[in-house]
């Protein structure tokens, strides 16, 4: 199994990594029936993204080797999009069985153009391999809670229900105001990429937003499913998370909904518990405190039962919505943080400042192993030059779709909603 990644070695005029895709090639012929179904199962929402521009031609291998009927192959080209005709193909090979998705894989590799998305999933492949019992575990699922926590965890799901379920809105209308929704009638998905903007190219993020957002490189950088920004073929083995997004773009009601999924157990099942905090909250807290009592303050019904909760930190995810509103200038690069008394925080119970806190929960000093999720503006992203990020990824606001949805969610009458769209 491949410990890190195949060396670059391409062919000329194509830029087919021909290196990389034999080693691939071997890996499929000692991975069994049932680990390629779980491996296929785990990556494909990033699979479906990474053959959009050769689903036709591998269309064509799975006819010509009979797994796809003529018939079927017509369905796949017909398709509105290529976004609908990779998810197409992709269903039809999996209610098909083993060999043909099997095959499937195979055609990928044989693409004569270079692919950079599926380059950059075949490398993380290689890297997990499947015969990682950590991996398998992953794609197996979740892990049960124990009796004795179950109680306050349906309590704290409740409790995040009722904060999160509501949506309040700006309204344009002659009556303006804000009106209250149901959160679910009214969120729509937004288009959250992988990678982030240098620090030149946000300092006038306020400008020319509207022509940027179709800009983006779609060839290289991977949507993301705010559902797998952990846990996933995106995320594997990363536990620290920072997403930016411009102002206004969706943050905070992205980190609301996430919360109140996993809250009404749809997404995340690995973690057993969530806590979420605003920064502009945080900046109240002008005294000494301590994980423990922050938690406590917003969500008093744990009492001591933390105690049981800081034994698996792996099954833990902290967000911190907003870091550009935080007034504290948190500075990762400081390693003072890590050895004077007064800053160090390595202890749910150590007496610190809130900064203290947020640090070195990202910098693994404290409860290594949790998961993180950070929001930011761009502008303020600088900040995390020399924090532990594992995964960077920036809201870019909706698709064409997307957009559609999001209007005809906004907007009570259908009519003003379309006429929106349209103009």
């Amino acid at each position: 199994m491949a410990e890190s990644e195949p060396p670059d070695e391409t062919v000329p005029g194509s830029g087919v990594n021909t290196r990389l895709r034999i080693a691939f090639m071997e890996f499929l012929a000692n991975c069994d029936d049932h680990k390629l179904f779980k491996l296929t199962q785990f990556c494909r929402d990033r699979l479906e993204q990474a053959i959009e521009e050769e689903v036709k031609s591998i269309g064509l291998l799975l006819k010509e080797q009979q797994h796809f009927s003529k018939q079927e192959l017509s369905k796949v080209e017909e398709e509105g999009n290529k976004a609908h005709s990779s998810k197409l193909l992709v269903t039809l090979v999996m209610e098909k069985g083993s060999l043909p998705r099997r095959v499937m894989w195979e055609s990928c590799l044989k693409t004569k153009n270079r692919l950079p998305k599926l380059d950059n999933m075949l490398t993380d492949i290689l890297k997990w391999g499947t015969d990682q019992q950590d991996f398998m575990k992953l794609i197996r699922g979740c892990t049960e809670i124990p009796s004795h926590l179950k109680d306050v965890q349906q309590k704290h799901k409740e409790e995040l229900c009722k904060r999160t379920e509501k949506l309040r809105m700006n309204m344009i209308s002659k009556e303006g105001g804000v009106k209250v929704f149901q959160l679910d009638d009214r969120y729509a998905d937004l288009t959250v990429i992988s990678g982030k903007r240098k620090w030149k190219h946000v300092e006038h993020e306020l400008l020319a937003r509207g022509r940027e957002h179709e800009d983006w490189n779609e060839n290289q950088s991977e949507r993301i499913p705010t559902d797998k920004l952990f846990f996933s073929s995106f995320a594997q083995g990363k536990r620290s998370v920072a997403v930016s997004g411009d102002p206004g773009i969706g943050k905070t009601t992205m980190v609301q909904k996430i919360v109140h999924d996993w809250a009404t157990d749809k997404i995340y099942p690995h973690f057993q518990f969530v806590f979420s905090f605003k920064f502009r909250e945080l900046n109240d807290t002008n005294c000494t405190i301590n994980l423990r009592e922050l938690i406590l303050d917003q969500y008093p019904y744990f009492g001591r039962i933390l105690q049981e909760i800081w034994k698996h930190p792996e099954l833990l995810l902290f967000i911190f919505d907003g870091l550009d509103e935080y007034k504290v200038r948190i500075d990762f690069a400081d390693n003072r943080r890590n050895t004077e008394p007064k800053h160090k925080c390595d202890d749910p119970e150590s007496w610190c400042e809130v900064s203290d806190i947020v640090y070195a929960l990202i910098q693994r000093k404290l409860l290594p192993g949790c998961s993180v999720l950070l929001t930011s503006r761009p502008t303020a992203l600088y900040l995390l030059e020399s924090a532990e990020i594992d995964l960077w990824a920036e809201i870019r606001g909706f698709a064409h779709e997307e957009r559609k949805q999001y209007f005809n969610r906004f907007f009570e009458k259908q009519t003003v909603a379309a006429a929106v769209f349209k103009h």
